[in-house]
């Protein structure tokens, strides 16, 4: 638990704003991943799953190319959903809003643009900067 009196300089109201945004958005997002998973085309299955590629195309190439992609997708679709998760469970137990590298505070304004950031903008940046280009 954070010991800080107040959660960053959010109020309760705008912390139960962001929870709600939040929820919705895992909710879009859990949506994406089943639609992506569940359904192929215009037909819905019960198992999950990614679509067979090599029935798209007679290309081989192509169809492992696409297939890398999907898998691409679902890591990324499933990284958001755990910040997601992480950013409730930041506001349920008080950490929300604050910098885990200075421990200062996020700004609100970085906050309505990325509900989940764990790291105020100078913190961020240095970072990003300190990052190994890919």
């Amino acid at each position: 638990m954070n010991e800080r009196a107040t959660p960053s300089e959010l109020t309760q109201v705008e912390l139960e704003q962001f929870a709600t945004r939040l929820r919705t958005l895992r909710a879009q997002v859990v949506a994406a991943l089943e639609a992506r998973l569940h359904g192929h085309g215009q037909e819905r299955h019960d198992e999950a799953g990614l679509p067979r590629r090599a029935e798209d195309t007679d290309d081989d190439a192509a169809a492992e190319a696409q297939r890398s992609m999907d898998i691409a997708q679902l890591s990324h679709t499933t990284a958001e959903l755990a910040e997601i998760d992480a950013a409730l469970a930041r506001i349920a137990d008080g950490s929300y809003g604050w910098c885990i590298d200075c421990g200062g505070p996020i700004g609100r304004p970085r906050l309505l643009v990325h509900p989940m950031a764990v790291r105020c903008a100078p913190c961020q940046s240095q970072r990003e900067k300190r990052a190994p280009m890919r």
